[in-house]
């Protein structure tokens, strides 16, 4: 199962802002079930990595005090046109990735 990522993002004078909603749990692993009394296990994003027409531009190192299902929103150089890709892989191997022509 791929973590899904919606994004969206527009251009002006050179500048994008790009937008990104995240589904991902986010899991610390540190609360616990009240159920079982055990915690539940850690599951959260570690990677994420923001592409400009093949070249990273950002490369961020998350960690499990991320909320869940994250809103990330960054801005890069930019033009109408290009195309800027979103990727994140969490702790247990598990990657997403989307991308979008800026408007």
């Amino acid at each position: 199962m791929s973590i899904k990522i919606r994004m969206r993002g527009k251009s002006k004078g050179g500048i994008a802002e790009v937008k990104a909603l995240i589904k991902h749990p986010m899991e610390s692993g540190v609360r616990m079930n009240k159920k079982t009394g055990k915690p539940y296990p850690a599951k959260y994003i570690d990677m994420v990595e923001v592409m400009v027409n093949g070249t990273k531009v950002v490369d961020a190192q998350w960690s499990g005090a991320v909320s869940a299902n994250p809103y990330v929103a960054v801005k890069v150089k930019a033009n109408s046109g290009d195309e800027v890709a979103l990727s994140v892989t969490d702790n247990t191997g598990e990657k997403g990735s989307s991308s979008i022509t800026l408007k």
